[in-house]
């Protein structure tokens, strides 16, 4: 097991990247995303299943998060659609017989937490914290996915503790 994350920001845009072990220097993360937005849901669901099992082959990894999915009163079907889809192709994912692996989920208002110390931050905010710390994101989705993998990657492997 290599102890790599892949962490993924789900919505019409999809933003991720990829935890390796700690290392020392710091390895900084990869990342990048997908703008699919506008596609409606079969397209983006499937593009997304495609890419994940493609991406897989390339770069494998040995655990999963996700940002929550985020569902407000108003949200019409075809919004529901996606970002219930996105998180059950990857619910399948992590537990599919080829690959099985470990999963966790965060919340949006812990990725802004980790990344600002604040829980009612803006993206804008989050994109800075992580030109902060040297992660050029593009995105706001590539920042959410980083702030994912801050959250997740102890709550996978936490650090042992001596005794």
């Amino acid at each position: 097991m290599s102890g790599t994350c892949l962490n993924l920001d789900l919505a019409g845009n999809i933003g991720w990247s990829l935890f390796s072990p700690p290392t020392d220097p710091p390895t900084p993360p990869r990342f990048g995303s997908h703008n699919w937005r506008g596609e409606g849901a079969p397209a983006i669901l499937g593009k997304f299943g495609d890419w994940l099992s493609d991406f897989y082959m390339v770069s494998p990894w040995d655990a999963m998060a996700w940002e929550e999915p985020w569902l407000q009163p108003g949200d019409k079907v075809e919004k529901m659609k996606i970002l219930i889809g996105l998180p059950a192709i990857c619910l399948a994912f992590a537990n599919s017989r080829r690959h099985p692996m470990p999963f966790v989920t965060v919340t949006p208002k812990e990725v802004k937490k980790r990344m600002t110390g604040r829980q009612d931050a803006e993206k804008v905010d989050v994109i800075d914290a992580c030109w902060k710390i040297g992660w050029k994101v593009k995105t706001s989705d590539e920042a959410d996915a980083c702030g994912v993998g801050l959250v997740s990657y102890r709550r996978i492997w936490p650090r042992p503790v001596p005794a």
